[in-house]
């Protein structure tokens, strides 16, 4: 398992067993949405392919009860791209469907810790166009497995049904290859804002 990955879902599941302040209940259905920055470091074996980042998409519903509940949503990546004008242009993007716990504790009435972990389905699509002589070639990939996510946040709840926050989020992307292990780990630092029914 991914160190880093599981690092933050022992995070996610400390603060989901700390007991809280919590003085309002938050239980029924709820929908959170969140944007912000993914940074990735992709090794495949012994190949380091180094670092990156684009912008990620995130969305969630679920419920709890009183302030621990399930999530599922889908987490959309981004993509990347490299290459050399004329020569070669390749792009690299993933997203996947997750499932999982979710978390809201207040700390004081309006400020709170959120944490969360569970399974992220996920998909690698790959794109390689090669230039020669005006003429153009593409060819395309994809894989897919199932790994694990993990993340924690803060916020403010502005009433019963509104809030607003800041989260980091890892999402472990590996899987075995003809070449080696392939390991990307996507850290995404996001903003978001929730919605209780």
């Amino acid at each position: 398992m991914n160190k880093t990955f599981a690092m933050f879902a022992v995070a996610a599941a400390g603060i989901c067993a700390m007991p809280g302040a919590q003085a309002k209940d938050l239980t029924g259905w709820f929908v959170n949405a969140g944007a912000g920055r993914v940074n990735y470091h992709a090794t495949v074996g012994q190949y380091d392919l180094g670092s990156d980042h684009g912008t990620a998409g995130i969305l969630n519903v679920g419920y709890r009860t009183q302030f621990i509940g399930f999530e599922a949503g889908y987490t959309n990546l981004g993509s990347l791209k490299a290459g050399e004008p004329g020569v070669y242009r390749d792009k690299l993007s993933g997203d996947g469907w997750t499932a999982g716990i979710n978390g809201h504790f207040n700390l004081t009435p309006q400020w709170y810790v959120s944490a969360r972990a569970g399974l992220f389905s996920w998909k690698l699509h790959a794109t390689e166009t090669v230039y020669d002589n005006g003429a153009s070639q593409t060819s395309k990939a994809s894989t897919q497995a199932t790994n694990g996510y993990a993340g924690i946040g803060t916020g403010y709840d502005i009433n019963r049904h509104w809030s607003v926050g800041a989260a980091f989020d890892y999402y472990d992307i590996s899987k075995r290859s003809d070449i080696g292990r392939l390991e990307i780990g996507n850290r995404v630092f996001s903003v978001n804002a929730e919605y209780r029914f």
